[in-house]
């Protein structure tokens, strides 16, 4: 049943219908109207200063690890580095440009019917300029080590006897289903709304940090093109540089159609009263 809109609340006897304003009435604040162009604009411009501090404590916290010298902790510390970084970018921007920062879930959202290719041009060009950025700032201020002025660009690693970690198909799968995975992430925790909605960021940097603990020995671990042409770019690094934009985007596609997929078929209805509250299931 529909509730009684405010203003026409059914009452016994003669007593008069309320009028009285509710909380949400007093409080709801007058949006502004702006073009959708300077709307654009400004979402982009969240999402280069997203990226730019997500890629500046990540790539900052890399050069931090290798300075250190090899040690037993720093798989974890760039990892979580990575995921908490993700995370903070993530709450920052998301309440004005939805918090994308990264190429591949913009090419996600598109394929799901959640994001229109002018907007996913517009944050592609503003997220690869922001990682630029990082990358080059995280250079200028922070010194080198080991005869290298900058670590982090993703590339097929040498394994331990100097041979390649795995080969350049099985880098190209690897970062398809771990961006397929953070994909799939975006789309059913944070654009579908759901009570756990408000937690999405938090789920997001959890996801990068797993990712990043598999696939750091073999990839670097790019699952963002931005990311990966940010490092390339300032480290003049490129070997395998196609992977890192093939890869992602094939699991992006995939991710996409999975979403449509779903809901389809009103996956909502498959196992209902999931955000239901008691009152809700009485």
């Amino acid at each position: 049943m529909m509730p009684a809109p405010v203003g026409d609340v059914k009452t016994s006897g003669s007593m008069p219908r309320s009028t009285t304003p509710t909380k949400q009435q007093h409080h709801q604040p007058q949006r502004q109207q702006r073009p959708l162009a300077v709307t654009l604009a400004l979402q982009s411009l969240a999402e280069f200063y997203g990226m730019f501090v997500f890629i500046f404590l990540s790539l900052a916290g890399v050069q931090s690890a290798v300075f250190q010298g090899p040690a037993p902790t720093a798989l974890l510390q760039i990892s979580l580095v990575f995921g908490l970084a993700l995370t903070t970018a993530v709450w920052l921007t998301f309440r004005i440009s939805g918090g994308a920062l990264n190429p591949a879930v913009n090419l996600g959202l598109l394929v799901a019917g959640a994001m229109d290719p002018v907007k996913a041009v517009a944050y592609t060009f503003a997220q690869c300029a922001g990682a630029v950025a990082a990358c080059a700032a995280v250079a200028a201020v922070i010194p080198g080590s080991h005869g290298k002025a900058f670590f982090g660009a993703n590339a097929v690693q040498a394994a331990s006897d100097g041979s390649a970690a795995c080969s350049p198909a099985q880098a190209f799968v690897l970062e398809a289903v771990l961006t397929m995975g953070l994909v799939l992430v975006v789309l059913f925790m944070a654009v579908d709304k759901h009570r756990a909605t408000f937690m999405a960021p938090l789920m997001i940097g959890l996801y990068v940090f797993i990712a990043h603990l598999i696939s750091i020995p073999y990839t670097n671990t790019s699952i963002n093109p931005a990311r990966s042409l940010g490092a390339s770019v300032v480290s003049g690094t490129w070997n395998d540089h196609w992977i890192f934009w093939a890869g992602p985007f094939t699991g992006a596609v995939v991710a996409g159609l999975i979403h449509r997929f779903y809901k389809a078929v009103d996956y909502e209805s498959l196992n209902p009263g999931q955000d239901a509250d008691e009152a809700e299931m009485v």
